[in-house]
């Protein structure tokens, strides 16, 4: 069962945010299965001519490869450097659902402009799609969005979502 703190979502969401001035302040890691290849390749791409500072982590070949570890690497990482993450994969599931099994990732499965706005708001430092779901010109915008609008979050909310993560996350 998941523990509760005393601090409601509203809460959380009024809590004061900055922003992200520079696209190269930050690193952000990319990194795909087999599945994810093709739109890898596009988004890095696309990427690194809007100067963004990308670091691929993800496979190069079209074989089969296990996505549990490609995607527990990339979050290593993006800790380590304080970075943000994008996963690709067939469904976006698989990944996400790796990704928030790492202590201290908050990782969104984006589907939309909506979702990455929202993923980008809330905090989330890894986001996830699938290359079977969206169309690649969704995928680029939605990824555009998610870096336009992240918001470092305020080190009162890191408090409340390592509360969170202490009282229900094995150690």
């Amino acid at each position: 069962m998941i523990k509760s703190t005393n601090y409601s979502i509203n809460t959380i969401r009024t809590i004061t945010y900055y922003q992200f001035s520079k696209k190269n302040q930050y690193k952000i890691y990319i990194g795909n299965d087999h599945a994810g290849l093709d739109y890898k390749n596009i988004i890095f791409d696309h990427l690194k001519q809007q100067e963004y500072n990308i670091i691929n982590r993800g496979t190069n070949i079209k074989q089969s490869c296990d996505y549990n570890e490609i995607a527990t690497e990339l979050c290593s990482d993006v800790l380590r450097d304080k970075g943000l993450g994008i996963l690709v994969c067939g469904s976006g599931v698989g990944m996400s659902i790796m990704a928030n099994k790492v202590k201290g990732i908050r990782c969104g499965q984006i589907n939309d402009y909506n979702s990455a706005k929202q993923a980008a708001e809330i905090g989330c430092n890894v986001i996830a799609l699938g290359s079977r779901i969206l169309g690649i010109e969704v995928a680029k915008q939605a990824i555009e969005t998610f870096l336009n609008s992240y918001q470092n979050v305020h080190p009162e909310i890191n408090k409340i979502i390592s509360q969170i993560e202490h009282e229900n996350f094995r150690k």
